[in-house]
């Protein structure tokens, strides 16, 4: 089963927060990881990182080797 996603592609940097924030609600429940799609947006990655800031992320860690376009997320429920 894959993981609950977030695209950001397309969102400006000023909407993440409520984007995100809409996103984690929605998937209250969910036990495991997420993945939030930023692209290779430096700036996106770190405005979603400070956004996270705000919930109980347990760990966060770039993509895969393959694609670093991408966040992996664990949150502590």
């Amino acid at each position: 089963m894959k993981p609950p996603s977030l695209d950001l592609h397309g969102v400006r940097h000023e909407d993440v927060h409520k984007e995100l924030a809409s996103f984690l609600w929605k998937h209250k429940d969910h036990q495991g990881e997420f993945h939030i799609i930023t692209g290779y947006s430096y700036i996106m990655k770190k405005q979603v990182r400070e956004c996270l800031k705000l919930y109980s992320v347990r760990r966060i860690e770039d993509g895969d080797m393959r694609n670093w376009g991408y966040l992996r997320i664990w949150l502590n429920n």
